[in-house]
């Protein structure tokens, strides 16, 4: 237990399911990946609008006090990484926050994971981490000394790992904080065809939020970044058990670890807030590998031009704009905003993956998708006002995806911020 009052445990309640003749329970709650079993299987009820995960219960702080956290909050786009300010989730959020971990270094403690996870139709989660799917028609990207890893930017490389946020992109939950401070962000499908974003932070820090709840997907994407934290709300016990065996993922579930907040000016469960500063406070390991060959200075780049795309998910159509000198990003017909700014990126990525279902569905009877990131598949890489048609291969989990020509040549991207948008393969989500 956290001696310190401005830390507290959320606690996940176990969610309750009935089958016929069978009662399961399904702990560490997200409502929203729930499991069948040879039945059909109701969740308990609750009053979210949409099968979103289940609110946390947790113990109110006499004091409401405000999150202040040191973070690099400059444009990581392009150019260099811009100077350090000292912001509060309240003045980036425009509204109140309850006390989060006032800085300290997080603990977390041991719980979760077990499950039986037999009901498990995927496939990320039953391969091993070094298991060989594909050949490698490519060496992996690499970096010089002076050069951040994630964005190819020069600067001083901080000595820690890849903190790896899941974080809401439904309705309620925008305008998020923390996107155009993150290195990464990965855009993935989840049941109901709505996306969630996995935002991956190195070279700054920042207030991330909301943060919601893990899908096998992500065994997926998190593999790749060698010994990454990895912080979300929480997950139904299958899935969680599956995330937690990942060896080298160091695991911040919002259950198990200290360093989360609620925001009460928000409806849960779209309110729940980190700071990756505390988590790295308390990790383990070295800065990940490069995900991305980059171009050098003067060096020409590839492609034929093409200043925009349009990606239609079943619940969410995202656009990006090449404006002369970063893609910005709309969804829904309005700009994705971050902060007072609109979510922008140097390059846009488009990862074309199979999908398989997990045997998991969501309150509503929805299937619970997993995106297979291992293997090979087609990739369309925009970067400085171009397109180029390429391939990815990653032969492991541990592999970094290396991103190429049909015949193997390295596709190169401009140094900086980077989204990725996985796919489903051969769907026609791409215009």
């Amino acid at each position: 237990m956290l001696a310190k009052k401005d830390q507290k445990w959320l606690l996940l309640p176990g969610v309750l399911l009935l089958a016929i003749g069978v009662v399961a329970v399904i702990g560490s709650g997200d409502k929203d990946a729930t499991t069948t079993q040879d039945a059909a299987i109701t969740a308990q009820s609750s009053t979210s609008a949409e099968p979103e995960e289940l609110a946390f219960a947790e113990k109110e702080s006499t004091t409401s006090k405000k999150k202040v956290a040191t973070s690099v909050v400059g444009s990581t786009v392009g150019g260099t990484a811009s100077a350090k300010t000292t912001a509060t989730a309240g003045q980036q959020q425009g509204s109140k926050t309850t006390s989060g971990s006032g800085g300290a270094p997080v603990v977390t403690r041991s719980g979760g994971g077990g499950a039986d996870t037999s009901i498990y139709k995927g496939f990320l989660g039953i391969i091993g981490r070094n298991e060989v799917i594909a050949g490698a028609i490519a060496t992996p990207p690499s970096v010089g000394s002076n050069i951040l890893p994630l964005t190819g930017l020069a600067g001083q490389v901080p000595n820690r790992p890849a903190a790896i946020v899941k974080i809401d992109n439904s309705r309620p939950a925008r305008p998020q904080t923390g996107l155009n401070a993150a290195d990464i962000v990965v855009e993935e499908e989840v049941e109901g065809g709505v996306t969630r974003l996995a935002a991956v932070y190195h070279s700054t820090s920042s207030i991330v939020g909301p943060v919601r709840s893990g899908r096998t997907t992500d065994i997926g994407i998190i593999n790749g970044f060698g010994s990454p934290l990895l912080m979300y709300s929480g997950a139904n016990a299958v899935t969680d058990t599956l995330l937690r065996q990942q060896p080298t993922v160091q695991n911040r579930n919002a259950g198990t670890s200290s360093g989360y907040w609620r925001d009460r000016s928000r409806r849960a469960p779209s309110n729940l807030f980190t700071d990756t500063a505390p988590h790295w406070a308390s990790a383990s390991g070295g800065p990940p590998p490069p995900q991305f060959y980059y171009r050098g200075a003067g060096e020409a780049s590839q492609g034929v031009a093409d200043d925009s795309l349009t990606v239609s998910y079943r619940a969410n159509r995202v656009g990006w704009q090449w404006d002369g000198s970063a893609y910005k990003r709309t969804q829904g017909g309005s700009s994705h905003m971050t902060a007072g700014e609109q979510v922008a990126a140097a390059n846009v990525v488009v990862i074309e993956a199979r999908e398989m279902a997990t045997g998991m569905v969501d309150s509503s009877g929805a299937t619970v998708p997993e995106f297979i990131f291992v293997g090979s598949g087609k990739a369309t890489v925009f970067s400085d006002g171009k397109r180029v048609e390429g391939i990815w291969t990653r032969p492991t989990l541990a592999h970094v995806a290396t991103i190429t020509t049909a015949d193997a040549k390295p596709i190169k991207v401009t140094p900086g911020r980077t989204w990725i948008e996985l796919i489903r393969a051969d769907a026609g989500m791409l215009s």
